[in-house]
Order: structure tokens, then sequence, then C-alpha cells
């Protein structure tokens, strides 16, 4: 078994979980503070990938004591590539939703139903815009690495190359009679 819980992973984790408790923590406050009807199902899902995220990073961390289940390198790059999806997908929704205007702009405040008119809400979206898009670069990273320490993990015996050998039996030896 290839050793996966290096340097990178006492780096990377620990930002994954500070970044993705940010993304849940402004996300909640957005719901929180919504107004009028129900909280946009943007902010929603961003919810959800902040609790995903951290769900995930509990699980990761349960690796060092499951190796063979949980702390697999082909499970962990499987979760790292989900969370990096969700987070794209979260930050791709949220930037066109909000669709990055100044927060000064006054009829751009009222227009939008994110915004609800206020600058300081609007300064919590971009910044939760900022950080989905920065915990999916955490979790490209992650998963790049887990990628290559799985590939180095695959056993050297199902590698197929030249085989050494006669191509054809050898020839019985001729007898002297």
């Amino acid at each position: 078994m290839v050793k996966q819980y290096g340097l990178y992973t006492w780096l990377m984790r620990p930002a994954q979980l500070i970044t993705a408790s940010i993304v849940l923590g402004l996300s909640a406050a957005l719901v929180d503070q919504q107004t009028t009807g129900g909280s946009p199902p943007r902010i929603n899902f961003a919810v959800a990938v902040g609790c995903i995220s951290i769900i995930c990073f509990f699980i990761t961390a349960f690796g060092v004591f499951l190796p063979n289940i949980l702390g697999h390198p082909w499970f962990i790059s499987a979760l790292d590539f989900i969370n990096m999806i969700l987070c794209l997908a979260g930050g791709v929704a949220l930037a066109v939703a909000i669709r990055v205007h100044a927060c000064n702009n006054q009829p751009y405040l009222d227009a939008n139903r994110y915004t609800q008119g206020s600058g300081k809400r609007c300064r919590e979206l971009k910044a939760l815009t900022f950080f989905l898009w920065w915990l999916f670069a955490l979790y490209f990273v992650s998963w790049v690495v887990q990628f290559f320490i799985a590939k180095q993990n695959i056993p050297s015996s199902t590698y197929k190359g030249r085989k050494r050998g006669p191509a054809v039996a050898p020839r019985p030896a001729v007898s002297a009679v």
C-alpha cells in the first residue's frame, strides 16, 4: 500500500474543511436573511455543497483508521472528484444568478432577487461565489494528487508488457543413433 497521508494531506484537507465551513456559514446566513418567499435554490445548493464537503472531510479522516475501506486511494479520489464537480456547479450557478455587478449599483440591487436591494447581501453573495470557486480549486488539486497516488497503488502484476522467452516451443534435441 502506498503511503497516502503525506504532507499534502495535512495541508489540503484542513484548508478544504475551513473553506467548506465558510461556504456553509455564508450560505446559511443568506438563507436566514431571506426576506421574501423561500430561499433561492442556488443558495440552498451552496448549503448542500458545504455540508457534503464537511461530511467527506470526516470520511477521509476516518480513512486513516480504516485504510482498506474508507482510506482506499480510489475511494478518496472519487470523493474528491464528486466534491470538485459539486463546487464547480455551485460556483457557476451562483455566478450566473448574481451576474456579478457592483454592489453599490442600486438599480441592480433592487432588480436581482438574490441581493434583495441589500449591498451587504450582495457582498456576501460575491464572497460565497469566491469561496465556492476556491473550494473547487482545492478539490481539483487534491483530486489530481490523489489520482496519481491511486494510480501508483495498482499492483505491477497487472502490467501486460512484453513477455520474455521464445515465441515458439523449443525444438527437441536430436539423439545420436
